[in-house]
C-alpha cells in the first residue's frame, strides 16, 4: 500500500488527514539539537548518513505521515560550481556572486543527481528504512 500522503495527494480515499510538518526536525527534538551543536547545517545535509538521520527523527518521534528531507536551499549551488558557505546568525554567503554574462556564461549545468549526489544517496536510504 502507498503511504497515506501519497495516497491522499492523488485525491485518493484516505482513512485520515496526513500530517507533516515543515521544518519538522527543528528546535523540538533534542536529538537534533545535539547534533547541531556538533555539524554545521552544510555539513549535515552533505552527508547522507546524516541527512537521512535527521530527516528520519520526526517520523519516528511524532509519527507524522511523510519525510521533510533534510536539505539546504543553497544545496544546487554545489553542482552549479558556485562557492557558498553559511555564516552563523548570517546565512548563506555566496563567496564569487553571479553579477555579469561571463558569471552566467561560466554555471555549469549537470543533471541533479551528479550535482547532490549526497541527497540522493540519503532518499535511497530513507526510502528503504522508513514506512512513509
Amino acid at each position: 500500500m502507498r503511504p497515506l500522503l501519497v495516497r491522499a495527494c492523488r485525491r485518493e480515499p484516505v482513512e485520515r488527514t496526513p500530517v507533516w510538518y515543515m521544518r519538522q526536525a527543528g528546535r523540538c527534538l533534542a536529538e537534533y539539537r545535539e547534533l547541531r551543536e556538533r555539524y554545521g547545517i552544510l555539513e549535515m545535509a552533505r552527508n547522507p548518513e546524516l541527512c537521512a538521520r535527521v530527516t528520519a527523527m520526526p517520523v519516528v518521534r511524532l509519527g507524522v505521515d511523510a519525510a521533510v528531507l533534510y536539505a539546504d536551499i543553497m544545496l544546487p549551488l554545489d553542482g552549479m560550481g558556485v562557492p557558498f558557505h553559511i555564516e552563523p546568525d548570517v546565512g548563506p554567503i555566496v563567496e564569487r556572486p553571479v553579477r555579469s554574462a561571463d558569471d552566467v556564461a561560466a554555471l555549469r549545468v549537470i543533471p541533479a543527481e551528479d550535482a547532490t549526489p549526497y541527497l540522493f544517496t540519503a532518499i535511497g536510504e530513507l526510502r528503504r528504512s522508513l514506512p512513509v
